[in-house]
């Protein structure tokens, strides 16, 4: 090739790649004629052929690790047969009366802590209103210790009662489930009926809270991509984005107000359509009161009958958490040893950086993030926390931070693991504040929305399912002028899909 001229190499590569072509295609039409003839004509035998297919499906079959079905495969699918008869008003109202269980619970506990934290204040107020020279540094922190033992004393007796009795709960819904099943199959209509009398004292009704506060809210249906098209439901919701775990059961005398919402979370528990909401927690959080915590305790509200407790929960991912740091470790330092030159200067800094990197190595990097799968909030199946730092104050974030690119890496997980709608906070925030102006907020919307349509354009090589519909959520506080600022900006990114008017 390299004594021929140019214009002749060309044509010489163009005609060999034609004939490769043209010939593969020729040997194939034989094999598949060789083939398919015999089949045609009679010339072979129906039974040997069934047979050489039995024998290359069983030997497929040897290399095949089948997966046994575990208890919990066998109650979920028992659970969503039950729910779609009409026993499952019977698993709505038992589910309220473990809920009020649960609540009753909590607020004996919180109230004994409240009790307790003034006690342990007057106390403490009173030692310190002494004259110095009455009370040594010692004693005053001895108390201090004292008080602190005792709450934590009282917290662990409270939280073991309340798994005590939430795995009570679990047990006998369990249970319940499986008898609701047994008699179905069974048909027996005198006994169901007895049970029936016994557990619907109450009367159930589908209906949403009034006294809850509306939702200001907007929707679109867009069109994404040229040729290969695909249609997605965006919806911008001004809220507390905890609003969509909460759980708004209420009772008015005999009746019990249950949202139709929750409803439909149950019935779509075990399918391929599953909710998903992304929670943003700090990296370190010095706030008692942050996300995390708070979403906590909307999970401990009830009994999670599907799945372990969010504590359980949070342990393991711990566990794997401090796991995944140290395979980053040993990742990072065999790549910097190899890359860095041996001399003792980069050696250690290299030892340096490690030895710092320790003390984060129970703590995710900003970007990660992990999941929480959930049977007992309203409207959400998992939960995707995301951590991020203070830098997502800052109006100068681009398209390539760690949180943004681990929102990419949460749509990707969504698609692989059928999570239909995604619930998100498009400012990368829960809460406002003073830093955050007008300017601010039109800024950090652009840049969401044009990374987001980027990554949705993405998912046709992500997965089958894609997420059809997600939820852009901006908070509470912000003003209605500006949310619809915002709302008439997401048509300049996105292309709504146009309607066709006939007319006959």
């Amino acid at each position: 090739m390299e004594c021929l001229y140019f214009f002749i190499s060309i044509e010489l590569r163009e005609s060999l790649r034609q004939f490769f072509s043209e010939q593969t295609q020729v040997y194939l039409d034989e094999e598949i004629r060789a083939y398919v003839e015999p089949i045609q004509n009679g010339q072979l035998e129906q039974d040997g052929l069934i047979d050489q297919w039995l024998k290359t499906f069983q030997e497929c079959k040897s290399y095949t690790r089948i997966q046994p079905v575990t208890d919990e495969d066998l109650f979920s699918n028992i659970y969503h047969s039950v729910l779609l008869t009409d026993r499952y008003e019977d698993l709505l109202l038992l589910e309220v009366k473990y809920q009020d269980e649960i609540k009753d619970l909590l607020n004996d506990r919180d109230k004994q802590i409240q009790e307790l934290d003034t006690k342990h204040s007057r106390e403490m107020q009173d030692v310190v209103n002494e004259p110095t020279n009455k009370y040594p540094d010692v004693y005053v922190r001895n108390v201090a210790q004292k008080h602190m033992e005792d709450k934590q004393l009282v917290e662990g007796k409270w939280n073991s009662e309340i798994i005590s009795v939430k795995e009570r709960q679990k047990q006998e819904f369990k249970n319940y489930v499986m008898q609701l099943s047994l008699q179905n199959q069974l048909n027996q209509s005198l006994q169901a009926n007895k049970i029936r009398r016994k557990r619907n004292t109450n009367s159930l009704v589908l209906s949403v809270d009034e006294s809850t506060t509306r939702r200001l809210e907007t929707s679109y249906t867009v069109q994404l991509g040229a040729q290969l098209k695909s249609m997605h439901n965006l919806r911008l919701i001004r809220c507390d984005i905890l609003e969509f775990c909460r759980l708004k059961t209420y009772k008015k005398g005999n009746q019990v107000f249950f949202e139709p919402q929750r409803l439909q979370t149950l019935m779509s528990l075990f399918s391929n359509s599953l909710s998903g909401v992304v929670l943003l927690v700090q990296k370190r959080s010095l706030l008692k009161a942050d996300m995390k915590e708070e979403f906590g305790s909307v999970c401990e509200r009830s009994t999670d009958f599907h799945f372990p407790s969010y504590e359980q929960q949070m342990a393991t991912i711990d566990d794997c958490i401090e796991q995944a740091n140290q395979q980053r470790t040993v990742t990072s330092s065999s790549s910097a040893q190899i890359s860095q030159s041996n001399s003792n200067a980069d050696l250690q800094s290299i030892n340096s950086k490690h030895s710092a990197s320790d003390e984060d190595r129970k703590l995710c990097s900003v970007g990660d993030f992990y999941v929480t799968k959930h049977s007992n909030l309203s409207e959400i199946h998992l939960a995707l926390h995301l951590v991020v730092d203070d830098s997502l104050k800052s109006s100068d974030i681009t398209s390539r931070h760690p949180t943004i690119l681990g929102l990419r890496n949460i749509l990707k997980a969504c698609c692989r693991h059928d999570v239909t709608t995604l619930t998100l906070p498009i400012l990368l925030t829960h809460e406002m504040t003073e830093e955050m102006t007008i300017a601010w907020v039109m800024k950090r919307t652009e840049l969401v929305l044009k990374c987001l349509k980027g990554f949705m354009m993405e998912m046709a090589t992500w997965g089958t399912n894609k997420c059809t519909t997600i939820q852009l959520i901006v908070p509470k506080s912000l003003l209605e002028q500006t949310f619809y600022s915002m709302a008439d900006l997401l048509p300049t990114i996105f292309r709504e899909s146009r309607t066709v008017t006939l007319n006959i």
